[in-house]
């Protein structure tokens, strides 16, 4: 845990946001969240501005897996992906830290639980779809929960999320090796998914949310008015997996041989 600078004092909490009893029943049932307008205009504001600062002040000196892009040479255009912006910067570790999210992981899972991770996804004009997968698959374990904030509309046009209901329940299924640039992994079977998936189409300032084994997707963006689909990903591991060493071990395995892959394919 950290001390929270003030600059998230005014920030209203996590419970004042949205219903708990509501979210956490519908976390338990189906397997994910939605709470609309969990932020306002003007604090969505500020994280974007925030997000125009790392790009400008942090990517630049940040290591290879931790900024993908579609195309090296022209970054500026074709940044895809940012993780770990909480080891990079203090905004995005103490927004994290702030009650604004944290405590509403602990809810939702019933243990007490701390940010893992800050990712920003922009998804470009013309990106590829995301393909179905499970957190889980990545995590290595099902104690914990993604969250994931619009930062500018996104809907079936600019590649907005699909959640499978009540997938949470199956545990972890088989995936298979994803030739995509930040998703290594990809569900072997999505056939029986595909008629039951819910379309998450979120306005700026909306708010998901899914457990591990939640099977989810997002489409391509084929908007054709260039719109871009920003968001904010933050995810909250449960204490106790900060003690487990054969987590650690397997994970730091895992990082090391795919970080390798994508080096030797001029990924990253």
């Amino acid at each position: 845990t950290m001390a929270v600078d003030a600059k998230f004092s005014q920030w209203p909490p996590f419970d004042q946001r949205c219903s708990c009893h509501e979210v956490t029943s519908d976390f338990t049932k189906k397997g994910y969240i939605k709470a609309n307008e969990y932020l306002s205009r003007s604090e969505i504001k500020r994280i974007m501005n925030e997000l125009e600062r790392y790009k400008r002040e942090v990517v630049p000196r940040l290591p290879s897996y931790a900024a993908f892009f579609e195309n090296t040479t022209r970054p500026a255009e074709t940044l895809i992906r940012l993780e770990k912006m909480l080891e990079h910067d203090d905004f995005f570790k103490e927004l994290a830290y702030s009650s604004v999210f944290n405590g509403l992981v602990d809810q939702l899972l019933g243990m007490p639980c701390e940010p893992n991770n800050v990712q920003f996804f922009s998804k470009p004009p013309g990106a590829k779809a995301t393909p179905p997968h499970q957190d889980g698959q990545y995590f290595m374990h099902d104690r914990g929960v993604t969250l994931w904030l619009a930062l500018e509309p996104a809907d079936e046009a600019n590649g907005c999320m699909y959640y499978a209901p009540r997938s949470h329940k199956l545990g972890l299924l088989e995936h298979i090796r994803a030739n995509q640039l930040g998703f290594s992994q990809e569900l072997k079977d999505y056939s029986s998914f595909q008629s039951e998936e819910m379309c998450m189409a979120a306005d700026t300032g909306t708010l998901l949310g899914h457990h591990p084994y939640t099977v989810h997707r997002a489409g391509p963006n084929v908007d054709e008015n260039n719109r871009w689909r920003p968001a904010l990903g933050l995810t909250f591991w449960a204490k106790n997996c900060q003690d487990d060493e054969s987590l650690r071990h397997r994970h730091q395995e895992y990082q090391a041989k795919l970080r390798a892959e994508l080096e030797k394919s001029g990924q990253i």
